[in-house]
Parts: C-alpha cells; structure tokens; sequence
C-alpha cells in the first residue's frame, strides 16, 4: 500500500470511529447523568471548592481518596460557571477519549504489522461493545483504555522505531533519557485513573532494561529514569493523602470494599449452589442481600476505616473459608474474560447474544494466532518478543489483581484494543508476522 493511499485509509478509520463513537454517545447521552461511582460529585465538588472531595453543606468539602483522581479532575475541568456538569461535556470528552484509543490502537498495528492489519484493528476496537458502552457511563474504562494505549503506543513508537532506524548506542543520550521520562509520566497518568495500573508498571518499567538502541549502562539510568518519574506520581497522591485526609495512602480508601464484594458469604453461597445455564442465560450474583447486609455495618469514624474494617471482612472470609476462595478466584478470572455477560433485568437475550458473538469471533481469531503464528512466538524469541511485553503484561495484571478483587468483563476494557490487534493478526502471512514486527527488534545493542 502506498504512502498516499496509508493516509487515506488512516483518515478513513478516524472518521469510521468518531462517527460510530459519536453516534453511540448522542443516542445514549442521557445516561451520562448517572452517577454510580460519584466521580460526579467529587468533579463538581472539586470545581467549586478546589478540594478533590465529597460535599458537606452548601459550600464545604470533605476530602476523600474514595476514588482515583484523575478521573474526577478532568471532569471538573468540564464544569461550568454555574457548577454544572452537562451530559454534553462528558460526551465529548469520552468521544474524543474513545477515537483516541482507535487512533492509538490503528497505528500499533500500521508499524508493527500491515496497514490491512491496522484496519482490521481499527474496525473492532471501534466496534468494542464493552468499549462503546463504557463510555456512555460516567465511569473510568474510556478513560483508562486510552491512557493504555498511549503507553502502549510511546513503547513502540519510541523503543521499536529507534531500534530499526538507528545503530547501537548511536541515539541521543537525552532522547533516550526523555523517553523514559515519558514512559514514566504515563504510566503515572495510568495509576491515577486505575491503581491496579500500579502492578503493570511494576513489570514494564524493569522492561525498559532490555529495549532500545542504547547500551547497558544507558538502559540502566532510563530504567531509573522511568521509575523515579512513576515513583513521584506515586508518591505525590500519597503525600496529598496524607496531608489532606491524615493517612498515606497510596490507592484509594476503595480497596476493602472491592475485595469484600468478591468475596463475602452471599457470593460463596451463589457460587456454591448457581446452576447450570447457556451462556447468554446466566444469571448474575443477586448483591442485593449484601448490600443490605453492608448497608448495616458498625458505623467507623472515617472511609479510612471503614475500608480497613471492609479488608478485615473479606479477610475473615478467606480464611473461614479457602476453598471456596480458590474456587472463587476461578471464578472471577473467567468472569473477567467471558465473552457472554451475564443475563440480567433489562438486558436482551439478543444483545447477549450479540455481544458474545462479538467476542466469540475476536477469541477465536486470537486462538487461531497463537496457533498459526507459535514458531515466531516462542520463548527463543523472548529478546524481539519485549516489543509485545505491555500487552502481555497487561492482561497479566488486570487477570492477577481480578482474581482476588471484584471482577467482571468491564474491567478488562484497558486491555480490549491490544487483544483486538492480535485477534487482527490472523490477516497476516507468516512471512510477513515473522520478519516486520519481529526481526526489526534485534536491532537494540548487544550488552
């Protein structure tokens, strides 16, 4: 494919994805006023007030680290002069979020494999159900799939390009050093949207020692680069905390109750006595004697302890209980990449189905890679394999984290656009898989 007609398929796809995103935002705009995980509130409060927090009275605020706030803060950059946030803001926030992802997701594809395999790409991360439907809620997924990406895209356009275009240790020092930095600050961005990204900078900051044009010691400081960048992040929300709410943490005031929703009593007993049902006919856990049950709770003094009593709840249910644990966890990690969810009030046998099917198709394209392609993905390519490692390590994390954490499909939206450029590979010959997006990664410097 020529370079002119590259453009105009990358055009092409762009236009595909605002339209589509777009049009899913305008017919389901209402829904943005929902609010089931309070970014809402905390956005506007912020605005108003300046204090990342949930409203007290008329005009006060009590800080929270309840959520992430990364979030919540662009949000209230959409907040306007009489304190409201519009539907509309949010929609094109999360439009211009979502196309990102596309573009991101569209040009990983172009450099490492085909334009057709980009296309390919573009089209189902476009068409994501899971994706679509995220945005038209006022939660994190829109936001947290581009922050991936993007990271995912500064890993390959950064590391992959220098390492086909210029000799060992033949590249800038401080271009080495910026990227890193970079690598770094959006990894940063990512922990703040989503603290389980936390676990996925812990495997690919140490990645930076084994990728790139540059020698062992320059590999060496870019890898100190990055974590000292991730770190500061880390730990500037952490001394914010600290200051604001008296407690240093350094995810959120959420966790105990994540880790208490998958694993309570109620849920054991689901577990233990669900029947058997088709796919598109399974019935999810009925929280609602549990929300009861939580709704009762002693009363603690702050969320802080509130969420250490929610811990120590979930623990004691482990332990009473390890069996049903492990099964549990099981559980949860097939909840997390199930193609069919689950059946529920108010929601379609046929949209079930449809969106099943959707998945059903990208994992059986995946399937068919992993087969196809096995020579050019074996561990004696593991060195050209680290251009891949974000991906890898991704749903690594996001398959660690929701097993013992609450877990359902909507939480494996972060990592959607990488299995779709795989699931895209199937269009390409083995030839072609082997040598373009592998062998030009056997550029980076002999130690």
């Amino acid at each position: 494919m020529t370079q002119r007609t590259s453009f105009w398929t990358s055009i092409a796809i762009i236009l595909f994805a605002m339209v589509v995103r777009g049009g899913v935002l305008v017919a389901r705009v209402d829904g943005l006023s929902d609010d089931p995980d309070a970014y809402r509130v905390i956005a506007t409060t912020l605005a108003k007030t300046g204090v990342l927090g949930l409203p007290v009275g008329d005009e006060g605020a009590a800080p929270t680290a309840f959520r992430p706030p990364l979030y919540p803060w662009l949000l209230s950059l959409q907040v306007d002069s009489v304190g409201q946030l519009k539907n509309s803001s949010v929609a094109i926030l999360h439009w211009l979020l979502g196309c990102l992802t596309v573009w991101f997701s569209y040009d990983i594809a172009r450099r490492l494999f085909s334009d057709r395999v980009a296309v390919v790409t573009g089209i189902l991360v476009t068409l994501d159900p899971i994706l679509l439907w995220q945005s038209t809620l006022v939660m994190t997924e829109t936001l947290a799939a581009a922050l991936t990406m993007a990271v995912c895209w500064w890993w390959v356009n950064r590391y992959h390009h220098d390492a086909q275009s210029k000799p060992a240790c033949q590249v800038s020092a401080t271009s080495h050093l910026q990227s890193s930095a970079v690598l770094g600050l959006l990894l940063g961005l990512a922990f703040l949207c989503r603290p389980t990204f936390l676990v996925w900078a812990g495997l690919l900051i140490p990645a930076v020692l084994f990728v790139g044009p540059a020698c062992r010691v320059r590999r060496g400081v870019s890898f100190a680069v990055a974590g000292i960048v991730f770190a500061s992040i880390v730990g500037a929300w952490t001394l914010r905390n600290l200051s604001a709410i008296g407690h240093p943490i350094w995810a959120t005031s959420h966790g105990g109750y994540t880790l208490l929703l998958g694993n309570n009593d109620s849920f054991y007993d689901y577990l233990k006595d669900r029947p058997l049902a088709a796919p598109w006919n399974s019935p999810a856990w009925d929280a609602e004697p549990f929300f009861a049950d939580y709704a009762k709770r002693q009363s603690q003094p702050d969320e802080v302890a509130d969420d250490a009593a929610a811990y120590e709840r979930a623990k004691s249910t482990i332990q009473n209980r390890p069996d049903e644990f492990v099964h549990s966890c099981w559980v949860r990690l097939g909840r997390l990449w199930q193609p069919f969810p689950h059946a529920t009030p108010g929601r379609s046998t046929a949209s079930i189905v449809a969106v099943g099917l959707f998945y059903v198709i990208v994992d059986a394209m995946i399937l068919f890679v992993l087969f196809h392609h096995r020579r050019a993905l074996s561990l004696r390519y593991g060195r050209r394999m680290i251009i891949a490692w974000p991906a890898i390590a991704l749903v690594i994390t996001l398959s660690g984290v929701h097993s013992i954490y609450w877990s359902n499909p909507r939480m494996r939206a972060p990592a959607n656009p990488v299995l779709a450029i795989v699931a895209a590979t199937a269009f390409l010959s083995l030839k072609n898989f082997s040598c373009k997006d592998l062998n030009a990664t056997t550029a980076a410097a002999p130690d």
